[in-house]
């Protein structure tokens, strides 16, 4: 995704994969429902709160057709 300060490494993608395991979720759990744009547990996946907080702008912006 262009703009974000620092791209996730394996690093968060290993601690995204924990955090799926900890709380139990399956492969329907992290599908798209609806109108959800983000995946679950996105934030573990950014490596700054600032990016955090773009990627959740530019997903309601994509949502929102802007």
């Amino acid at each position: 995704m262009p703009g974000l300060k620092k791209k996730p490494s394996t690093s968060e993608v290993l601690d995204w994969l924990k955090l799926i395991l900890a709380e139990d979720l399956s492969p329907e759990d992290l599908r798209r429902e609806g109108k959800a744009v983000l995946p679950r547990l996105h934030g573990a996946l950014l490596k700054t709160e600032q990016d955090v907080h773009l990627f959740e702008r530019l997903a309601f912006m994509a949502r929102s057709g802007r």
